[in-house]
């Protein structure tokens, strides 16, 4: 019986050795799993607050943005205003420079009478 005793030990001893050896490198592969995951969790809240600090920064473009929009909208208002008075004020002058052609022009012959309103007797 001694004999199946020593027997039965070693097969206990090399069940344990055949188990034991996977439960170890199982151990191990969970501790590396679990470093990686806290080093995953550290990149996931870093890249958190980049996400958050470039949320603001959009935010803060976006407002730049539209004040840009509205001063652009106020510069083409009043550059419209501006064309549309040049345009009132070169028909004025078109109008003022036909009437100073038409009362320089004397009636009949103008090459043969002075400028100045003197005439030979």
């Amino acid at each position: 019986m001694r004999v199946w005793a020593w027997i039965a030990i070693g097969i206990v001893v090399a069940a344990l050795a055949v188990l034991v050896f996977p439960l170890v490198q199982l151990q191990m592969e969970l501790r590396l799993a679990n470093e990686q995951l806290v080093q995953a969790r550290a990149k996931i809240a870093e890249f958190e607050g980049v996400v958050a600090y470039l949320k603001t920064e959009l935010d803060a473009a976006n407002r730049a943005r539209t004040q840009l929009e509205g001063g652009l909208k106020e510069a083409n208002s009043e550059i419209e205003k501006r064309q549309s008075e040049v345009e009132r004020l070169s028909a004025e002058l078109e109008k003022a420079t036909d009437l100073a052609k038409d009362a320089e022009a004397p009636e009949g012959d103008s090459a043969s009478e002075p400028s100045d309103g003197w005439r030979p007797q």
